[in-house]
């Protein structure tokens, strides 16, 4: 229903922010990490928020994020038995996108329970759920009009997820077969790949992933 928000911020008290739009204030509940960047924004210039919409019989509540990968997470932790909406914010007060990912990956249970507000069982809960799916770039899609972020390997990863392949090995595919085609040239961060050779990777890919 709604994807962002774009208006002035009109004030301010942890977690909530209040965004004026049009003569409408929203109050958007968001996390230490975006709480920071929006004070750190210039408070002159409009101001984006991605949102998410909790809606229950007794409650409407705004969610608001800094970034896409932010609210990916976010949208991930949700599915967690035991984890609603105000403890994934605590979650990812409390770590960052790209440290969770990590956490997740690496089945660090010991790191995980570092966070304020999660305990071990529901660490391996996460874990047993999410590990494989968290592999974002915490830069990707920063709000405040500064566009997405990827480039070609994140598009062909986002249609390899939709089509149901793990992330984590998606990524790794990609990257190993974009190595392969540019040879010597991968190691140039400027070196972009052409269509044909975004479209061999793409067909690689999915014989790769299909054969497990």
């Amino acid at each position: 229903m709604f994807n962002s928000l774009n208006g002035t911020i009109t004030g301010h008290s942890f977690p909530q922010i209040y965004l004026s739009t049009r003569g409408v204030e929203w109050q958007l509940e968001v996390s230490a990490t975006t709480f920071q960047s929006v004070l750190a924004a210039d408070r002159s210039a409009p101001v984006r928020l991605l949102v998410y919409l909790q809606v229950r019989e007794d409650l409407m509540k705004l969610y608001g994020f800094w970034t896409e990968a932010e609210r990916r997470v976010f949208l991930e932790l949700v599915t967690v038995p035991g984890v609603g909406p105000r403890q994934a914010l605590r979650i990812l007060s409390g770590t960052t996108v790209r440290e969770l990912t990590q956490y997740l990956e690496t089945e660090d249970v010991q790191a995980l329970t570092r966070i304020p507000g999660l305990g071990t069982k529901t660490a391996q809960k996460m874990i047993l759920q999410l590990k494989g799916h968290l592999v974002l770039e915490e830069s990707s899609s920063a709000s405040g009009g500064t566009g997405t972020a990827g480039g070609p390997l994140e598009e062909l990863l986002a249609a390899l997820v939709e089509m149901g392949f793990d992330r984590g090995n998606a990524r790794k595919s990609l990257q190993s077969l974009r190595d392969e085609i540019l040879g010597d040239d991968a190691l140039d961060s400027e070196k972009g790949l052409t269509e044909v050779q975004e479209q061999e990777i793409f067909r690689r890919a999915i014989v790769e992933l299909s054969r497990g």
